[in-house]
């Protein structure tokens, strides 16, 4: 890691599609919980339905084990956690306070695309195609 390179190693670009809807971008912040954000790069593409939790955010299940790290409770509209009790990416579309959550990373553009979102539609988690 060199200090000044193009393309941080500490903020990773994702894209978070949602099928036949569209696809946002997010960045994943390596800083916020490395562990974390370590286990679901080894993870990558995830792929499942989508489900919300009240309006609060959008969220899919993963399937990886990781633990609690760095947790928090406040989160923001665009803020990225990852709920280690049943290992789901969620992505908050309201500012909220919730059970604690690893935070990784914020999405950067096109959020409008996961607020469209409703449950049963397929949501892929994956590296940006270049």
């Amino acid at each position: 890691m060199q200090p000044g390179s193009a393309g941080s190693v500490s903020r990773l670009k994702l894209a978070i599609e949602i099928a036949n809807k569209g696809s946002a971008t997010c960045e994943l912040v390596r800083h916020l919980a490395p562990l974390t954000a370590g286990a679901i790069l080894k993870g990558l593409p995830v792929q499942d339905r989508v489900h919300r939790f009240a309006d609060k955010f959008v969220y899919i299940e993963t399937g990886l084990i990781i633990g609690a790290e760095k947790q928090r409770t406040q989160f923001k509209r665009g803020d990225v956690g990852f709920l280690p009790s049943n290992g789901s990416i969620c992505v908050f579309v309201k500012d909220a306070v919730v059970a604690p959550m690893n935070a990784i990373g914020v999405v950067v553009a096109c959020l409008e695309v996961i607020e469209s979102s409703q449950p049963g539609d397929v949501m892929v988690v994956k590296k940006p195609s270049a």
